[in-house]
């Protein structure tokens, strides 16, 4: 096939929800205080890139929340999926606005692709794309700040465009899902391998060939992510997600209630809950379904209506059983399968468009049927608004722009069938509604704040703490110093957001912030009430414990009346406490309390350097996880636990060098596994190339 990438200009003009995001940073609504953008990616993005420039490593271990964990481990990390580096060379935060524009065209041409290789014509194949680029859903997702999500998203049509053909076609966009964002790739791998059965079933393959490629593409996609795959499951299982409760993995179940979301934009809605693809859009599809060739159109729709009650999570009985398999836990939050629904609208869009642009081979029966099924959504439409305005005394917002566009749509879709607009006038009349409908529901849900604002929050208490000398850590029970902030000013957090911790570390935090836990919960220290500046008010740390972490520094957005704190700066309505009973990052001890400080003298990412004299047990500030290992004097030595969660190793009389370097064998086996998979792509495509049977 000869790339011509001018004939997908088109998919250019939704991505002018996200130009704002070049100079500003978007948050999901005027109310929202937090974006995972700044939380988990802009922090790891500037991590990242320090740690190649400063320190010329690649980190595989990051101390910047939680007192440090393995970044090699992390999904959120993105030091795995090779396009996400590009916004190492971009502008920061600002860069993640143009690798996810870049990642949605790149879906746009996917599904363009797909639509094409099925049989529909160009101008329908590039509405499907058009479809996709829009969908408001990606842009609540980008609000939420959910960017790896958005970048495995974009894989989805590339997966399936390699189902029926060689093992490394459909294995390449399958492992960058997983390397993107591993809770897309429950969904997208369950839906390649939907959609490759059925093609091998339609082509006529054998059972056992179909089987032998299914595996063949499966086991290359599985080497191929095994540089985080191995790392994750390690990582997983010490975590608290592996004993995530069933009710806690369904949370944000989308309410039955929320179906309408399929007829009537939810405008500045919850993004988890958009499932809104445009009421032209839906039109069109119900076209495909009535009038299409009905063995793709089965599918799709098979697809979509799967997605759907995989969404609405605890409201059936069948979805809290599915926790119990595998790997399940990543497939908390149900809604997030509506991304499958996002892709399956359009495809069923693309063969309604082609059918009437051609116009051949509609029976008079059927065109009544379907003028009928057309006219039924556009007419509940207008009986809801007018039904909402009766009860409320005010028009829905939203019931009313369905209700219009629908009718539109449906006016249109009418003048098409009967012949009475041209099919190129027919076709760009709906890509202008297409782009009005999903561009003003998707523009609804961003509320973008100027970059200077948003880099300015607890900027005061981080320019204190980067001036003051030594390696600490700073604790917060208000999370009154942002991840971002942190991470601009290189400091290391005790506390930390992150859907990942270790569980052992968990436990040591609720009885040194002196704050319950109840469940699983994204943040240490939990916040119950979800307004962090207040709800963990009444709580005492205990500070010695927190000074075992290397907590020299407290910040809080209300006074703490605790022996062992005292206050040294005081920003607006920001408290910064110094802790008394801090310890340096190492030292050693030989009763609990009876230590001395010991010298660090070469931190980095993967490798500790202290120099230190015993005798007695040198106890390092860091988190002791499988991995790390220490030299003494340059001979291995065996560390061990020491309170609860720190490392720790013997020391004989004398002075000693002390080397901690992190080497996980999950990693390099990951690495190893790759390097396989990366040999047996190469071969593969060669006996492609070669005529052989790949």
């Amino acid at each position: 096939m000869t790339w011509r990438w001018w004939r997908f200009w088109p998919l250019l003009a939704p991505l002018w929800v996200y130009l704002p995001g070049l100079f500003a940073v978007a948050y999901p609504g005027e109310q929202a205080r937090f974006t995972d953008l700044l939380i988990s990616h802009y922090p790891n993005a500037v991590f990242l890139r320090r740690a190649l420039l400063d320190a010329q490593v690649i980190p595989l271990w990051s101390p910047l929340i939680l007192s440090g964990y393995p970044f090699a481990a992390n999904p959120l990390s993105g030091l795995w999926y090779p396009p996400g580096w590009l916004a190492l060379a971009l502008p920061l935060p600002q860069g993640f606005a143009l690798l996810v524009a870049f990642h949605l065209l790149w879906g746009g041409v996917g599904v363009y692709r797909l639509a094409r290789r099925e049989g529909v014509g160009r101008i329908a194949a590039l509405t499907g794309g058009l479809i996709f680029v829009a969908l408001p859903r990606f842009a609540g997702q980008f609000a939420a700040g959910h960017v790896t999500l958005l970048y495995a998203s974009a894989w989805l049509p590339w997966a399936l465009l390699g189902s029926g053909r060689s093992a490394w076609r459909a294995a390449m966009p399958l492992a960058l899902i997983f390397l993107a964002d591993p809770r897309m790739a429950l969904y997208g791998g369950g839906l390649w391998l939907a959609y490759e059965l059925a093609y091998r079933h339609s082509a006529g393959e054998r059972i056992r060939h179909s089987v032998a490629g299914v595996g063949k593409t499966l086991l290359l996609a599985a080497l191929l992510s095994a540089p985080l795959a191995l790392p994750l499951w390690e990582y997983a299982r010490l975590s608290t997600r592996a004993a995530l409760q069933a009710g806690e993995g369904l949370i944000f179940s989308l309410p039955p209630a929320r179906l309408l979301g399929l007829l009537f934009p939810d405008f500045g809605g919850f993004p988890e809950w958009m499932l809104y693809i445009g009421g032209g859009a839906g039109l069109l599809a119900l076209a495909g379904l009535m009038l299409a060739e009905q063995r793709r159109v089965r599918f799709w729709l098979f697809v979509g209506l799967g997605a759907l009650l995989l969404s609405l999570g605890e409201y059936l009985p069948f979805v809290p059983s599915l926790l119990a398999l595998p790997g399940a836990s990543m497939l908390r939050v149900p809604p997030r399968a509506l991304t499958l629904t996002g892709l399956a609208g359009p495809l069923l869009a693309v063969h309604g468009v082609d059918v009437l642009l051609a116009l051949e081979g509609i029976s008079a029966q059927r065109a009544r049927r379907f003028s009928l099924a057309v006219v039924a959504p556009a007419a509940f439409g207008i009986a809801l608004a007018l039904g909402a305005r009766m009860l409320t005394g005010a028009w829905g917002q939203g019931f009313l722009w369905g209700a219009g566009v629908l009718t539109l749509s449906a006016l249109g879709i009418l003048a098409r069938l009967h012949g009475r607009l041209p099919a190129r006038t027919w076709a760009a009349v709906f890509w202008g509604l297409i782009l009005l409908d999903l561009g003003a529901s998707g523009a609804s849900l961003l509320d973008y704040r100027p970059l200077d604002v948003v880099m300015a929050e607890g900027e005061a208490a981080a320019k204190y703490l980067a001036a003051q000398l030594g390696n600490f850590r700073v604790y917060s029970p208000s999370y009154s110093l942002p991840q971002h902030t942190a991470a601009r000013y290189g400091l290391e957090l005790a506390d930390g957001v992150d859907p990942l911790q270790l569980a052992a570390y968990a436990a040591y935090m609720t009885s040194a912030s002196g704050v319950p836990r109840r469940g699983y919960s994204v943040t240490l220290p939990p916040f119950a009430g979800g307004e962090p500046r207040r709800d963990n008010a009444a709580y005492a740390p205990d500070v010695a414990a927190l000074g075992k972490l290397n907590v020299r520094y407290l910040v809080a957005e209300f006074p703490l009346d605790v022996p062992g704190l005292e206050l040294a700066a005081r920003f607006g309505g920001t408290y910064l406490y110094r802790n008394a009973l801090a310890r340096p990052r190492a030292w050693v001890e030989r009763a609990e309390e009876t230590w001395r400080a010991a010298d660090v003298v070469f931190p980095t990412p993967n490798r500790v350097i202290v120099r230190a004299t015993g005798p007695g047990r040198l106890v390092l500030a860091e988190l002791a996880y499988p991995g790390w290992q220490a030299w003494l004097d340059g001979e291995p030595v065996d560390g061990y636990l020491a309170h609860q969660v720190l490392r720790a190793v013997d020391l004989p009389p004398g002075d000693h060098v002390i080397e901690f370097r992190f080497q996980p064998r999950s990693v390099y086996l990951g690495l190893t596994l790759w390097g396989v998979g990366a040999l047996l792509l190469i071969w593969l495509r060669r006996a492609e190339k070669g005529g052989g049977h790949a």
